[in-house]
């Protein structure tokens, strides 16, 4: 039985379409993080700058293991 596995997208467009979103939501996620928590501290722009870099480096750790996946 050859079926792909519903999380590994197939062709140009599945794999491109992955990434992109990989790297948007970790940087979404990295930039909302550090602005709610510069709010409650009151410490912008350190920790929403921090949190931009992590978000960053989350979503290319995403896209290198996606196109680097782990031998079982």
């Amino acid at each position: 039985n050859s079926c792909a596995q519903p999380d590994s997208p197939t062709g140009p467009w599945g794999i491109g379409l992955r990434a992109g979103v990989e790297v948007v939501s970790a940087l979404a996620v990295g930039i909302g993080i550090g602005w709610a928590l510069d709010r409650w501290l009151g410490t912008w722009p350190w920790l929403f700058l921090l949190f931009f870099v992590l978000g960053s480096v989350a979503g290319v750790l995403n896209v290198y293991r996606l196109f680097n996946p782990r031998r079982r």
